[in-house]
């Protein structure tokens, strides 16, 4: 029987557990631990995790981003260009000192940059999209602005003509407590239920004639935000149903510029049986044509 010098007895209660399967687990990962291309897989999404996220570009930064990678495509479709045309000239030439007429078939190179030119022209027209969609939507964000604020001035009108209507003992206390006499919040039929403070400011700015809502905006700069959903919602679908009016317009244009009216034809006047008309000749018969002509005697 052959005997291990060295070798631990597993039998022996005082070995240390962890002796025991040292030699046995060797190069075996413990559990729990990572091998190094895990560690490495850890680390690159605990980055990934820590970036900051970009913030929302503006749209003018949107629009002059688009300008810029349209600029750089066009400079990229110029330089194609030229490249063509100059390689074109100089195998022309080639051709024409071994005698050969000029030839219109490309060869390999000019076909690969005709085809690079064919792709950027297409990325030039994405990019030419984005943009007139972009600033579609900045125009129409604007003329939701300009609603908004129409919308809110006529709102704002309609309030102080309540205010002309009420009593002195009435307006008094919405000018010192923005509410009623009875303490309640002040029932507008334009703006609905109006807080206090609002109400306080639009009677001191009613009393001292201050009736237009840049003025107003001043004393309240956060009018528009408590009215704003409400304006917004009016304000766009004003402004959807304009722009479908002046789409429908512009459609309207063009249908008539594509089908241009037919000129009418200019009756001529009737003329009696037996008359010859005004400006025409009158044709005599032909002789020849009758056979009443005798042939020359020889």
């Amino acid at each position: 029987m052959l005997k291990f010098e060295n070798a631990p007895n597993l039998n022996n209660s005082e070995l240390n557990p962890s002796e025991i399967g040292a030699d046995v687990n060797t190069g075996k990962k413990s559990e729990g631990e990572l091998t190094p291309e895990e560690l490495k897989k850890l680390k690159v999404e605990e980055g990934q995790e820590q970036k900051p996220e970009k913030p929302e570009l503006s749209p003018e930064e949107q629009l002059k981003n688009l300008e810029g990678e349209g600029e750089a495509r066009q400079q990229e479709i110029t330089r194609l260009t030229e490249s063509v045309e100059g390689t074109k000239a100089k195998l022309n030439e080639v051709r024409e000192r071994f005698g050969l007429l000029p030839t219109k078939e490309d060869s390999p190179s000019i076909s690969s940059e005709k085809d690079k030119m064919e792709k950027l022209k297409a990325e030039q027209e994405v990019l030419e999209k984005q943009k007139e969609e972009l600033i579609s939507r900045q125009e129409k964000e604007r003329l939701i602005r300009e609603e908004k604020e129409k919308i809110l001035q006529e709102k704002l009108d309609e309030v102080f003509k309540e205010f002309e209507g009420l009593n002195s003992h009435d307006f008094e206390s919405i000018f010192t407590s923005g509410k009623t006499p009875e303490g309640r919040n002040v029932e507008s039929k334009s703006m609905g239920s109006l807080d206090p403070e609002v109400a306080q400011s639009l009677a001191k700015a009613f009393r001292e004639g201050i009736k237009l809502l840049p003025k107003i905006l001043e004393a309240l700069p956060k009018l528009l935000k408590k009215f704003d959903e409400d304006l917004t919602k009016e304000a766009t679908e004003r402004v959807d149903k304009k722009l479908e009016e002046e789409k429908a317009k512009m459609e309207e244009g063009q249908k008539k510029e594509e089908k241009p009216e037919e000129p009418k034809s200019e009756e001529k006047p009737k003329t009696p049986e037996g008359k010859v008309p005004p400006g025409e000749i009158q044709q005599e018969p032909n002789p020849i044509e009758g056979g009443n002509v005798e042939a020359p005697k020889v």
